[in-house]
């Protein structure tokens, strides 16, 4: 369920932060999962589908996200 404005995609600050990565290889972290969705470079990662990648709780992932 997507609350009221509740974003949908994950950036690589935020990959970064919750993965205590630099920024570099979050950015390579999204890159793996694009790849793996097979998605293309113009395209975003949703939060579901980092959560699902990484093996995280995607409420925490949310959470997390927000603030």
């Amino acid at each position: 369920m997507l609350m009221k404005n509740q974003r949908m995609c994950i950036y690589a600050k935020e990959v970064g932060t919750l993965l205590g990565k630099s920024p570099q290889q979050a950015r390579r972290i999204l890159s793996l999962i694009k790849d793996s969705l097979g998605k293309k470079q113009h395209q975003y990662v949703s939060i579901h589908e980092f959560a699902t990648y990484t093996g995280l709780n995607e409420e925490e992932v949310r959470k997390a996200c927000q603030g």
